[in-house]
């Protein structure tokens, strides 16, 4: 099979990427910092560029991304309105909330409250001088999986905002963490590498709120790296949601590391982008760890929501829980592809996934691949898929109680998307994508 190798000719994404320095670039970095982007800009020259021929990328098309010419978010001029931005923010007190303006962090529109000591919550801007800016070494970057990615590689190159969020051990953040990306197109087809690293130490607590939101029209792209590094006993909730402008690109990377006795809760909502795609990959290095990765997507139009999940487990005694559920409507197209590892060694495990798909018009398009991997044999996991559309039956029993039928369709669409909103526990978020649901089965989805 051909595969095209990407220069800064043949593709303006990655060319711009490697004619800039990246952000912070002039103001010193760490040595550990500078070698991951000397070795990041040294393999991006030899990785192939994703394509509908590769396996990962078949059902979808990957050339619109590269086919756009992005410019660097220095080169955009762009105030976004503060009513705007206070309007989407949390209504909870915040323990932070870190506001990204185009991929460049704002410290104006940004709030920390008062933190328990040893908690830092800032932007890689910030801590740069900060004494523990060395000890970040050992979690960035160390987690090879998304290794010779080129969305991975072109992040890890030029990434200079984001957030860092480390709490020690045995400390709680009760409120939660909002990180806001506002991104507009509309004076140019923007290019941001946002990195968010988020480090729970041994038994400590926390809850993020990653949120993604467009500011009018036009293409842009937002290509992100979550790294989550989950100590021995610590509690993780992180809620991610992606409310795009719908000429946009979202490209995502979650690599999570779980240790000994780690729980971790992740609930990914994807409602925006003409094109997104969303990796996670679950890492297990210890014993007795549960994990949850729930999504959801609910795309019209002719959105692309592509969804891979890899959850690893690696060592005995341990479980992982996903459910993963896509509405679609007119010719928008959804995909998953979730794998399940189950290595050797890992007697005693459990798993459970399930991709549940609802398609409410006759263009719409599903592409499903669960896909579990055992090579232990004292285990109990399963996994499915399921495709339809609105059962007539239930239909049925809501009109003969005097619901008309659009009204019943809203109903019934709504329901199959509150199992996963559900999951949030984070209020004004839950009930910020319930009206957003019910908002889109009111007028057609």
């Amino acid at each position: 099979m051909s595969a095209l190798k990407n220069t800064t000719e043949q593709h303006p994404f990655i060319g711009e990427s490697l004619a800039q320095p990246g952000p912070l670039a002039d103001q010193g970095l760490p040595g550990w910092w500078a070698a991951l982007r000397t070795e990041s800009l040294g393999r991006i020259t030899s990785i192939d560029v994703p394509t509908s021929r590769h396996e990962e990328w078949r059902f979808i098309k990957p050339a619109t991304i590269f086919d756009t010419e992005f410019i660097s978010p220095d080169d955009v001029s762009f105030e976004p309105d503060d009513e705007a931005i206070d309007a989407i923010k949390l209504a909870e007190d915040c323990a932070a909330t870190l506001v990204y303006i185009n991929g460049r962090f704002d410290s104006t529109r940004s709030s920390v409250a008062e933190l328990p000591e040893g908690v830092v919550i800032a932007d890689w801007s910030q801590i740069l001088d900060h004494d523990q800016i060395d000890t970040l070494a050992e979690y960035v970057g160390t987690n090879d999986y998304f290794n010779n990615d080129v969305f991975y590689e072109v992040n890890t190159a030029q990434f200079g905002h984001g957030a860092v969020v480390l709490v020690p051990r045995g400390k709680v953040v009760e409120k939660p963490i909002h990180l806001l990306f506002l991104t507009t197109g509309e004076k140019g087809a923007v290019h941001a590498n946002p990195r968010n690293l988020i480090v729970a130490g041994e038994s400590a607590q926390l809850t993020v709120v990653e949120e993604y939101r467009g500011a009018g029209e036009g293409a842009y792209l937002n290509n992100v790296v979550d790294e989550v590094i989950v100590g021995a006993n610590a509690d993780v909730k992180h809620f991610k949601v992606q409310r795009e402008s719908t000429d946009a690109f979202h490209v995502a990377r979650n690599l999570v590391t779980l240790s000994q006795d780690a729980r971790y809760i992740s609930t990914a909502v994807t409602l925006g982008a003409a094109l997104s795609r969303n990796d996670s990959y679950a890492r297990y290095v210890g014993q007795n760890i549960d994990c949850t990765l729930d999504g959801l997507a609910l795309v019209r139009g002719n959105q692309v929501a592509d969804t891979h999940t890899a959850i690893d487990h690696a060592l005995p005694n341990s479980r992982s829980y996903q459910l993963h559920k896509t509405i679609v409507d007119d010719r928008a197209h959804t995909v998953f592809n979730g794998k399940i590892f189950v290595r050797e060694d890992a007697q005693n495990t459990r798993s459970e996934q399930l991709n549940q798909n609802l398609i409410l018009s006759a263009r719409g398009h599903v592409d499903t691949k669960p896909q579990l991997e055992i090579l232990a044999d004292d285990v109990v996991c399963s996994h499915g898929a399921t495709v339809g559309q609105l059962e007539d039956e239930q239909l049925f029993y809501l009109q003969s109680r005097g619901i008309d039928e659009a009204k019943a369709r809203n109903l019934l669409t709504f329901a199959f998307a509150a199992e996963v909103i559900e999951t949030i526990t984070v209020a004004s978020v839950r009930e910020s994508l319930a009206d957003a649901v019910i908002a889109s089965t009111d007028t057609g989805l």
